[in-house]
């Protein structure tokens, strides 16, 4: 059987992916945990966590939800507040699962790596990533190559980080109907350039009210796409996917988190509006009367 984990970060949006781990793989003896990026809270804050899930699961936003999950999870944004519109609070916390491991908040300190040294030395875990910070080679080398990540946008088209913000902003609508999906891959030296396992777009990116509700519905909804592509990997003893190194000449700018500037975020959210109502218009005049 090949073990597994599970690596996540500390945000509300991880718990819809948390949800659905748990949901899938527990009681699996290989299923060794789920590893969150986060120093090690009190047991008054994990409570917490567990007592506000267990609450409000599948519930929308009111007042005092808002007040509650912004004291949880300070991270709230757009994206947050249109998952929860879309999808309801997720039914379990990030740390609700009862082999949660807490790397700290540096994946890339000692601490990780003495953990994944011990952890590896006599097994050859896969690890499922979905978070933002970029491991160092050392994760690579150590894991033989066994880390996974699930990328809110198709590769090699958009890369880094809001990739599907930045390609909106140049309001190419073509280049956004081919970067709007989900792509597992392999994590490699690179960012965003390990072999591409599986990638799928959405057939109308221009549905949603906003681009922050299309970005929720691909986190939310991609989640099971990464638990049906983990199950495919996990049950084939003898295989597993090889990739598809992508194209460097289709492969987009790293987009960093720090260019990401509020000026951005407003030309991303209008850019969205201005194609998705061109879209419509082109529609209407088209349709026959």
């Amino acid at each position: 059987m090949k073990d597994f984990y599970l690596l996540i970060d500390t945000n509300i949006l991880c718990c819809y992916l948390a949800s659905k781990w748990i949901e899938n793989f527990d009681g699996l003896p290989n299923f060794k945990g789920i590893l969150v990026r986060e120093d090690r809270p009190s047991d008054k804050v994990i409570q917490q966590r567990k007592e506000f899930h267990a609450k409000y699961a599948g519930a929308k936003l009111n007042d005092e939800i808002s007040r509650d999950l912004f004291s949880l999870y300070p991270d709230f944004d757009e994206i947050v507040e249109a998952a929860i519109r879309l999808f309801g609070i997720p039914k379990y916390s990030i740390t609700d699962y009862h082999q949660t491991i807490f790397l700290g908040r540096n994946l890339n300190g000692e601490s990780a790596k003495n953990w994944l040294k011990e952890t590896c030395k006599n097994s050859q875990p896969y690890f499922f990533s979905y978070q933002e910070q970029i491991l160092k080679t050392w994760w690579i080398e150590i894991s033989q190559r066994r880390i996974i990540n699930c990328h809110p946008a198709v590769l090699p088209y958009a890369r880094g980080i809001y990739p599907l913000e930045n390609i909106a902003i140049l309001k190419d609508i073509d280049k956004f109907r081919e970067a709007a999906g989900v792509t597992i891959h392999y994590i490699d030296e690179g960012v965003d350039t390990g072999p591409i396992i599986r990638a799928e777009k959405i057939i109308d990116p221009f549905q949603f009210n906003s681009i922050w509700e299309l970005k929720a519905y691909l986190y939310v909804t991609g989640n099971n796409f990464y638990v049906k592509t983990a199950k495919e990997i996990l049950s084939n003893q003898d295989m597993v996917p090889a990739g598809v190194v992508p194209n460097p000449q289709l492969t987009s700018r790293n987009f960093l988190s720090k260019d990401f500037t509020p000026e951005k975020r407003q030309l991303a959210e209008a850019a969205y509006l201005s194609m998705k109502n061109y879209v419509l218009t082109e529609k209407t005049q088209s349709s026959p009367i």
